[in-house]
């Protein structure tokens, strides 16, 4: 099969450049190559219990096959979309020779989603050569190896989601040239060593989820330094030291702020009030210590869990936090037990939320 895709591509060349009443069978030549693209994908899925692929077949054009999107002028597949259909095997490599054809890469390819399904293997690293892809969702599925260092060739590509897999191996440091990129998730899988300090360089990066990995160290102050990040999730890992004092001050938009069960020490910076977005702050199962600041800026609060630590002192006015809490309005969860707080229950606990 390979070497009638190759005879395909060549003949794509040599049409493309010779004499212009060719021009038809070039487009036809060139469309048999996403064709065939296409069937090689569907082999290597075993299972299609919902019987997704079954319109994948000869007695109707590729473009008309469930999932598939084509560009209407030159009939090229630009889009795969084929999310939560429970489809099972492994992610073939001849996706590489979809594309609007330039010699064989997938270079008009935007989108490519196969979410929630039992995809397994590794992720192809051809895919790197899909120039212009824009988002690349792969999560929730049977992934496994490493995340090559070549994906971050992909210059425009705004979302990676791989969350959900069984993907290892370091952090490729690479991925801070994907100048793009604004979500990067990944939790859920066997990621494993340091955060590399390169990810500071994700200017756009909105989102950030390496939570439920292996990773150890510190969280890179200059990560800190995303002014555009907006959730922050590194909850269950190996990760220690303690979050930067000013935070609160460079992460502007911050909204979502979770470390919960690592090894975090030192207390909760104070400049956390002036996070006026926040909506969660989860840091359980660590070891922060002193007082819990004041919290009377962060009026858009749902969730506060600050359990299972070392905090407070033993002392009257160790609670005197769930004051500055009567103006979030939102206050959906406060959890605090099993610290060292000492004193009375503040009275506005009766009037923190209905």
């Amino acid at each position: 099969m390979m070497s009638s895709i190759i005879v395909s591509i060549c003949y794509f060349i040599f049409c493309c450049f010779s004499f212009s009443f060719q021009s038809t069978d070039c487009v036809l030549k060139s469309n048999e190559t996403d064709q065939l693209a296409l069937l090689e994908f569907k082999a290597k899925v075993t299972r299609d219990p919902l019987h997704v692929l079954s319109s994948w077949n000869y007695s109707r054009h590729f473009c008309q096959w469930k999932g598939v999107t084509c560009n209407p002028r030159h009939q090229r597949v630009t889009a795969l979309l084929l999310p939560s259909l429970l489809l099972q095997g492994s992610l073939s490599a001849h996706i590489g020779n979809l594309s609007f054809l330039r010699i064989g890469y997938l270079s008009r390819l935007r989108n490519l989603s196969l979410e929630n399904n039992t995809f397994g293997g590794q992720i192809p690293d051809n895919i790197s050569h899909c120039v212009n892809l824009e988002s690349l969702r792969l999560g929730y599925n049977e992934l496994v190896g490493k995340v090559q260092g070549k994906l971050s060739s992909l210059s425009k590509l705004r979302i990676q989601s791989v969350r959900s897999n069984k993907l290892s191996g370091e952090i490729p440091s690479s991925f801070g040239n994907l100048s793009s990129l604004e979500v990067l998730s990944a939790a859920e899988n066997q990621f494993e060593g340091q955060i590399p300090e390169t990810l500071s360089e994700l200017k756009r990066m909105r989102y950030i989820s390496f939570g439920a990995n292996k990773l150890s160290g510190e969280i890179p102050f200059s990560i800190y330094n995303l002014s555009s990040l907006s959730d922050f999730h590194f909850s269950f890992n190996q990760l220690h030291g303690s979050l930067q004092s000013d935070l609160g001050f460079t992460l502007p938009n911050l909204e979502v702020l979770n470390v919960g069960g690592n090894q975090f020490t030192g207390p909760i910076p104070t400049s956390i009030s002036n996070a006026s977005n926040l909506m969660r702050l989860i840091i359980p199962k660590n070891g922060f210590s002193g007082k819990v600041p004041s919290l009377e800026n962060s009026h858009k609060l749902e969730w506060v869990s600050i359990s299972r630590n070392h905090l407070g002192n033993g002392e009257k006015d160790d609670l005197e936090f769930v004051n500055s809490l009567v103006n979030a309005s939102r206050l959906e969860l406060l959890a605090f037990n099993i610290n060292n707080f000492g004193g009375m229950l503040p009275e506005a606990v009766g009037s923190l939320s209905t």
